[in-house]
């Protein structure tokens, strides 16, 4: 499994989100903000979260072992009194395969960790398929909101749901009992005679 980790946002990273926000699928699957934003205006928006909005939303970088850049995560909707926040996401579409899955593990965790928050408000569009399949999204989500966001010239559907430390806690042990589970079949097939 690679390892990531997420550190503050800086101005060096502007450049590199910006051309993930102009990416075609991030633009499909989570917002097509940037396709009306010239890049004056992306940086100074960008620019503004990091000077001016730290009470409301952060951004994160998410660095491989070797601290290249992966993705970018951010919180919005921070309610500190709460300890709740909405998390987005958005990996480099040639870090998706490598990293995406422990990419959006470690920002969770982080935001958990480092910033205390108890509720995390996840927002998937219901055509993206490229963290969670379908199913999944189905079984997960708590609200369906249809028209909840125009992309790419067409309105999408977005599934919500809230992931508390103690869901976090239920899913790391089915987990563990997954894999106990395979590792005491495999134990029990190896030790049988040929």
């Amino acid at each position: 499994m690679p390892f990531v980790t997420v550190r503050h946002f800086t101005e060096d990273d502007i450049p590199t989100r910006t051309a993930l926000l102009r990416e075609s699928r991030f633009q499909a699957n989570l917002t097509d903000f940037a396709v009306v934003s010239d890049d004056d205006a992306l940086t100074a928006n960008q620019r503004r979260t990091l000077t001016r909005e730290h009470d409301v939303k952060r951004m994160f970088t998410m660095c491989d072992s070797r601290g290249a850049t992966v993705g970018f995560a951010w919180i919005t909707s921070i309610d500190w009194p709460g300890q709740t926040c909405e998390l987005s996401f958005g990996v480099l579409p040639e870090c998706r395969g490598p990293y995406g899955a422990t990419a959006v593990t470690a920002a969770h965790a982080y935001i958990r960790a480092e910033l205390n928050m108890r509720v995390v408000v996840n927002q998937v569009l219901e055509h993206n398929t490229m963290l969670v399949s379908s199913g999944e999204l189905t079984e997960q989500r708590r609200v369906r909101c249809a028209y909840d966001s125009y992309t790419v010239g067409e309105w999408r559907t977005a599934c919500y749901w809230t992931e508390s430390e103690q869901d976090v806690h239920r899913r790391r042990e089915q987990v563990a009992d997954r894999r106990r589970a395979v590792a005491a079949r495999i134990r029990s097939t190896s030790s049988r005679p040929s």
